[in-house]
């Protein structure tokens, strides 16, 4: 059986076996280095994001804080004003979220349009 010509990140030869005409397993295809990151790009969605970490850390701020003013080690007027300033933070990560996937989304328009003008075909509909 035919194997893939690739190499390894360790600079071994890779040992997958391929298929039909091609000389690349599907991780070492040049032609597919495109779709491998597009792939890679949706996988990621699942890792935990920049934001995300920051909103657990405003979690756990929000749950110190509340537990303080429960047993009576904080101010209620203190705790108030530290909850607007976690607030604030709160809406920043959302609108940096936001700005992201609208920047993502720009990217993507505008790769769909260059194939258009390109005379390639879209699966999406018809212009």
């Amino acid at each position: 059986m035919p194997r893939c010509i690739g190499s390894k990140p360790d600079g071994s030869h890779c040992t997958r076996i391929v298929a039909g005409s091609s000389s690349y397993c599907y991780a070492h295809d040049p032609n597919r280095a495109e779709e491998r990151r597009r792939h890679a790009k949706r996988g990621g969605r699942g890792k935990l994001t920049e934001p995300m970490k920051e909103l657990r850390g405003l979690k756990k701020q929000l749950e110190d804080l509340a537990e303080e003013v429960l047993e009576g080690r904080r101010d209620k007027g203190v705790a108030v004003v530290v909850n607007q300033i976690l607030n604030t933070r709160a809406r920043l990560i959302e609108l940096e979220r936001k700005l992201k996937e609208t920047e993502e989304l720009e990217e993507r328009i505008e790769a769909l349009e260059a194939t258009e003008q390109r005379g390639g075909t879209r699966s999406w509909g018809s212009a």
